[in-house]
């Protein structure tokens, strides 16, 4: 019994094209066109060419009708797209949510040795207070030092527990891509760094030990206090000071 409509192949369309605007698969337009082809020897495999006589299912959409598929499935590649782009921000920023930049003096962990001391020598602008009012530069994702030396690791598992000879392979990863210190990026607590001998390294303590006062609360950025240190409510803080204090 016949079955289908017969469908001539123009000049420039493939079987991708024309299953495209029938809205199926090359699989689905094959398969029905072996199967119910006028004669057996008609048969196709992955190419046709200008004059193919091809055993369609249906009868071909119009130009309009075939348009407004394509749009309609362009908008909905479009949102989901948005959509999964959208679902990658918010995990990034749960991610840095209540992370600490590491400054100078940071401590690290190697899941092959010890826990050596990170140096900053990536820039000498950016800095934090610790309670002893020293200075300690934030560490970007080029601090890939550290002030014990080479050996800092003690002994390598992946050498046999012979010394480590750290090389850095690279440079950190997952650094906090928003706050750039001349155009470097900045280290958070999850950020690492990988050995090229196999070793990671991860932030054991991100080396900040803040001490503020009353000037300090009321002058600073409760937004950018709360990305340098998260989980209190400056908010709070700033409202609990006698507003007849006086500030330089």
């Amino acid at each position: 019994m016949k079955k289908g409509f017969i469908y001539i192949v123009k000049k420039g369309e493939t079987l991708e094209s024309i299953a495209d605007d029938y809205g199926i698969s090359v699989y689905q337009l094959r398969s029905f066109h072996n199967l119910w082809c006028e004669d057996i020897i008609d048969g196709i495999g992955y190419e046709i060419w200008e004059g193919k006589r091809l055993t369609v299912e249906k009868e071909k959409p119009s130009d309009e009708i075939i348009e407004k598929r394509k749009e309609i499935e362009y908008q909905q590649e479009k949102e989901k797209k948005e959509s999964q782009k959208q679902k990658e921000e918010e995990a990034k920023r749960s991610e840095h949510e209540d992370k600490f930049f590491v400054v100078d003096g940071a401590k690290c962990l190697c899941d092959k040795g010890l826990t050596p001391t990170l140096k900053v020598t990536s820039h000498s602008k950016t800095i934090f207070n610790n309670r002893n009012n020293d200075e300690k530069h934030t560490a970007t994702l080029e601090d890939v030092q550290f002030k014990e030396g080479n050996s800092c690791f003690g002994s390598c598992k992946v050498k046999n527990n012979n010394p480590c000879a750290f090389v850095p392979a690279g440079r950190w990863k997952k650094p906090y891509k928003k706050l750039k210190i001349m155009d470097k990026e900045a280290l958070i607590e999850i950020s690492y760094l990988m050995c090229s001998v196999g070793g990671k390294i991860t932030i054991q303590h991100h080396g900040q030990s803040v001490k503020m006062g009353s000037n300090n609360f009321q002058k600073a950025d409760a937004e950018i206090l709360k990305q340098v240190l998260p989980g209190l409510n400056f908010e709070e803080f700033q409202a609990e000071y006698d507003e007849n204090q006086y500030y330089l």
